[in-house]
């Protein structure tokens, strides 16, 4: 019997529900009071066409998020969660098998940790830039690197998808894959371009 919710083999149903929960980890950044940074995560089982856990970047419950606190950058900076951090949190053990969708900013090299020590299978998110003098490209180019070294797959949001909700470009990042051009210093043995076999 065949799994009705594989993506393998069928492309354009992956890309139809990989738009989706974009937008809908687009939707929970939303929810976030970083005045600054909005960033949203969701956790899907694709084998059981279930959204996991959800989460998005904020204080731990019960600390209080004053504008004093979110507006002085460094004060922020030690306190806050990120996205993954909290959809991981909410998740457990469910995490394993997951695929992670963040919108808002690239994934950290921090998180990229989390996420592969939680045993999520693939990663969408937007592409870190190469060549900028950001801490989040630095980082985020880290993570990469990291995820595809242990066989988590990597995919960047597309401009497509990003233009199929209606989000700006430039505030979702660049889409483009800082690595694509350099595939093949990341094949670890897990397949094209080192992701593991989806």
């Amino acid at each position: 019997m065949t799994d009705i919710n594989t993506f393998e083999g069928r492309p354009e149903k992956q890309a139809k529900w990989d738009t989706r929960y974009i937008g809908l980890a687009h939707h929970i950044a939303q929810w976030s009071k970083d005045p600054r940074a909005k960033v949203g995560a969701v956790l899907v089982n694709q084998g059981q066409a279930r959204i996991v856990a959800t989460g998005f970047n904020g204080f731990p419950s019960n600390v209080e998020d004053s504008a004093a606190r979110l507006e002085h950058k460094a004060t922020k900076l030690r306190m806050i969660l990120h996205a993954e951090q909290n959809a991981l949190l909410n998740a457990g053990h469910g995490a394993r098998g997951c695929d992670a969708y963040v919108v808002g900013k690239p994934v950290c090299n921090v998180c990229a940790t989390l996420l592969i020590q939680s045993g999520v299978r693939r990663v969408i998110a937007a592409a870190p830039r190469r060549g900028t003098a950001s801490h989040w490209d630095e980082v985020g180019l880290l993570a990469i690197e990291m995820m595809r070294e242990a066989g988590v797959a990597f995919s960047p949001i597309s401009g497509e998808q990003l233009d199929a909700l209606g989000l700006n470009r430039d505030e979702a990042r660049r889409a483009e894959d800082p690595f694509a051009a350099h595939q093949a210093a990341f094949d670890f043995g897990h397949g094209e371009g080192g992701r593991a076999p989806d």
